[in-house]
């Protein structure tokens, strides 16, 4: 039994995962990796932004003040994650972000609890696509990122992995990769493409191509006039204008940030969606969950070509690649998907054939209850 007191069943090992930079309803930590460790038995907790405490669908949330920048985050938002801590004492604390390694592991030595560090993104290549970044300042962001991904390295007792390219800058004997793929659970609804509609579901930035997107549109709409951009996502630095002025130009319908379990329903009204990033180090090697989401959807993708994409999915037949630093060029391809319905039905149920052997979230929840039960001695 699940509680927010410091008393439990002793045969119930109690796990936290934390977080205080992802937002309560983040697709991984909550909706993913919470909703499986819950599901378990575990004495299962989620400490994370959110606004109230409260049982969410399931997942035991303890909500943690939102407390702004990185400074904030470190200076505000960690002595409540450790008065929490202190409060639930766990016996494995999971954390999801890199500013939290030296006090997690901190906690986990004082009190006898196992430390797992959850990377989500190789930290040193990310910082490459910051581009507040210059000169001076990369250097010393790079030397801090390897510092820390070496203590949660060295420190922690298991490290869980989003791909097999972050994987691989832990030496740890306990790393496992823990794909981002679909939960085939939430993908109950079948393909209902309206014509002309391109979706793009997460984080809208200038790295993530929103401005190309939008240019994209509008000049598709010289050969496609029914051409039309559904956003669902959060806009980062800078953006949330340029949305608003395409919204105004009829260009984009923007949904707002929509929670996990509803993207399915959005992803399955596209013709096409779309995954383009900007050919930064940290994202050339990338697994992006979005073209597995779209294919759990029944609904084909076009992709940024980058090379190791191609080869993990040019095989499933599911989509298209195009050249995204050249608006006139993915125009071509996209114009090509659009004036053929037939074809991207096609490459839909390619794709959904593909998710359905195993390219799932629920098989990769099995290597996440084992690193899990293998370190509270669980069986």
């Amino acid at each position: 039994m699940s509680s927010s007191t410091g008393t439990r069943a002793i045969s119930v090992p109690r796990v936290v995962h934390l977080s205080t930079v992802h937002n309560g309803h983040d697709n991984r930590v909550f909706n993913k990796e919470a909703r499986a460790l819950a599901a378990a038995g575990y004495d299962f907790h989620l400490v994370i932004s959110a606004e109230r405490d409260g049982d969410d669908g399931g997942v035991p949330v303890v909500a943690l003040h939102r407390t702004g920048g990185r400074l904030r985050r470190i200076v505000v938002g960690q002595p409540e994650a450790w008065r929490v801590l202190r409060r639930l004492r766990p016996q494995l604390l999971q954390i999801h972000d890199p500013e939290l390694i030296p006090m997690a592991l901190l906690w986990g030595r004082l009190n006898h609890c196992r430390v797992v560090y959850d990377a989500h993104e190789d930290l040193v290549g990310q910082v490459e696509s910051k581009p507040y970044l210059n000169r001076l300042t990369r250097p010393m962001m790079k030397l801090a990122a390897r510092l820390l991904v070496g203590l949660a390295d060295r420190g922690a007792d298991g490290i869980v992995a989003a791909t097999e390219t972050v994987a691989g800058g832990f030496s740890n004997i306990r790393t496992v990769v823990v794909h981002n793929y679909p939960w085939l659970a939430n993908f109950t609804a079948g393909p209902a493409p309206v014509p002309g509609r391109l979706v793009y579901a997460g984080d809208l930035s200038q790295e993530r191509k929103l401005s190309f997107m939008i240019d994209l549109v509008r000049g598709l709409r010289e050969t496609v006039p029914q051409a039309h951009l559904v956003l669902a996502g959060r806009p980062l630095r800078g953006c949330a204008p340029i949305v608003a002025v395409a919204v105004a130009e009829g260009l984009v319908d923007y949904r707002g940030l929509v929670p996990p379990t509803e993207v399915p329903e959005v992803l399955a009204s596209a013709q096409v969606g779309l995954v383009f990033l900007a050919p930064l180090p940290n994202y050339l090697r990338s697994l992006p969950t979005k073209l597995f989401e779209y294919m759990a959807a029944g609904v084909p993708f076009c992709a940024s070509d980058f090379p190791a994409w191609r080869q993990m999915f040019a095989g499933f037949g599911a989509g298209r690649f195009a050249d995204t630093e050249s608006v006139a060029t993915t125009a071509r391809v996209l114009t090509e998907m659009l004036q053929n319905p037939a074809e991207c039905a096609r490459m839909g149920r390619s794709g959904r054939e593909a998710v359905d052997k195993g390219l799932t979230f629920e098989a990769q929840a099995q290597v996440l209850l084992g690193l899990t039960a293998e370190l509270v001695g669980r069986p």
